[in-house]
């Protein structure tokens, strides 16, 4: 997903929590204002009227329940929101209008009195209207504006050239949001399926992907519709199909409408959008949390490492995930000719797969087998977490020439970012086969969830305290 999307996805609820407060705290400043419209004289009672700091809790827990409203029955914070403010604002004042009505039940049935004055939630109902409309309309204003200099468009492509194609394409080609490459065909031909043009076979799929660098994929016809899929998959573009045309169960499906187009996605992973944004704020906490706590452990296992062998005491190790390299850090628990040594090791190799991994490997320090049977050594990549290049659950993350073996299904690890721990290291470890660690991987991608991860995490913990690793 594009970071202007997730920007503006996360903006839209703190601007609307300040819009709220403001228009709350408005209410209260203009109350004693008898004359606030001319010709007509307001009665006011000042001994009605709350003390301050009573009226503010108010305005926070009131604000932050609208909110609620928005996100569970409004669906007001989606990640792709190309809905138009007209539509917003009808939203806005329903949800403003329900809430103003959960206050009045809050203040009857719970407080048993009525609220301090009914001009006051006249204006809590209008200037709340006014101030968020006036917020999302600011938004959808800045969208546009920055839409038209092609900041966060979406590339589309389309596969398969027929009627519905056509009918999606003219639907679609008026909306700023969306930039339509064109369509995939069969065999290519000189001619247009309306006015939407041809760029290419479905056998020069990868390339036009990566010439026009395409996000999402828009499937008109049944033609390959597995591989396509596990294509989009493996190098994580959304896929969209137009209904009936795959009669294929599916999880994580979400169905949008553009005017009347029904759009159906496959989504591989809930860890889209706000999942993605709840993920990042866990690791970045957890990983502060654990790194002060682990201060004692930074320092003594460091003096262990320094006094057991030479070299350095953190091991820089190049991983790969999508087309980026990155350094993974580790307590140092080899030799440091390591890597050198391991090109004559490479025959005596245990494990199928891309993956390297010999018993009572020569290479390994004496305190080393220790850190790694406990995974201390893994601790540093705490500070991968922190920095975000690695999540605290994940893929393990791999060495580039192992992901130079990799096939074409195993590029879908590449979905969500690599972890320190995962599904895989609480079924089995580096005892488990590559493809059996791969399918525990994508299962964990396609069904994440928060307490997913608290569950691996914990069952993390009592691996390592059985301290049966390698």
């Amino acid at each position: 997903m594009k970071k202007s999307k997730i920007i503006f996805g996360v903006l839209r609820l703190p601007l609307d929590f300040i819009a709220i407060m403001a228009a709350l705290l408005l209410a209260y400043y203009i109350r004693p204002l008898t004359d606030l419209i001319p010709g007509i004289q307001f009665v006011y009672a000042p001994e009605l009227l709350p003390n301050f700091d009573d009226y503010f809790r108010f305005s926070i827990y009131a604000s932050i329940f609208l909110i609620l409203l928005f996100v569970f029955f409004g669906k007001m914070y989606s990640m792709k929101n190309t809905e138009k403010f007209g539509r917003t604002f009808l939203k806005i004042i329903l949800w403003v209008s329900a809430w103003l009505m959960f206050i009045i039940a809050y203040y009857f049935l719970i407080v048993h009195q009525l609220f301090f004055s009914r001009i006051a939630l006249a204006h809590i109902w209008l200037l709340t209207i006014v101030f968020v409309g006036f917020v999302r309309f600011v938004i959808i204003l800045l969208q546009s504006f920055l839409l038209r200099f092609n900041i966060g468009r979406t590339r589309v492509l389309i596969v398969g050239v027929n009627q519905i194609a056509d009918q999606c394409y003219e639907k679609l080609k008026n909306d700023r949001h969306y930039m339509i490459i064109g369509a995939l065909a069969e065999k290519l031909e000189s001619r247009k399926m309306g006015s939407l043009k041809i760029v290419g076979t479905y056998d020069q799929l990868e390339q036009i992907v990566k010439k026009y660098n395409i996000e999402e994929i828009i499937q008109a016809d049944e033609e390959r519709a597995s591989d396509l899929l596990g294509y989009c998959r493996s190098n994580q573009i959304k896929y969209y199909f137009i209904p009936d045309l795959l009669r294929i169960q599916r999880t994580n499906v979400e169905m949008e409408m553009v005017d009347d187009i029904p759009l159906i996605s496959l989504k591989q992973t809930p860890l889209e959008g706000w999942g993605a944004v709840w993920k990042r704020i866990f690791d970045f906490l957890f990983a502060l949390i654990f790194i002060i706590i682990l201060i004692p452990v930074w320092l003594v296992v460091s003096f262990a490492i320094k006094f057991d062998s030479k070299g350095p005491i953190i091991y820089k190790s190049k991983r790969q995930y999508r087309d980026k390299i990155f350094n993974v850090y580790k307590f140092r628990s080899m030799r440091v000719d390591a890597d050198k040594i391991k090109t004559e090791l490479i025959e005596q190799n245990e494990r199928k797969g891309p993956l390297f991994k010999i018993k009572n490997d020569p290479r390994i320090t004496k305190l080393g087998r220790f850190i790694r049977k406990t995974s201390i050594d893994e601790l540093p990549q705490l500070f991968n977490v922190f920095i975000g290049n690695m999540s605290l659950v994940g893929p393990r993350p791999h060495l580039p020439e192992e992901v130079e073996q990799y096939k074409k299904h195993h590029y879908q690890v590449f979905a969500i970012k690599p972890g320190v721990t995962g599904l895989a290291q609480t079924r089995g470890r580096s005892n488990l086969d590559f493809e059996e660690e791969v399918k525990l991987d994508v299962y964990y991608i396609e069904n994440w969830s928060p307490w997913f991860d608290i569950k691996i995490i914990l069952k993390s913990i009592a691996v390592v305290l059985k301290a049966d690793g390698c």
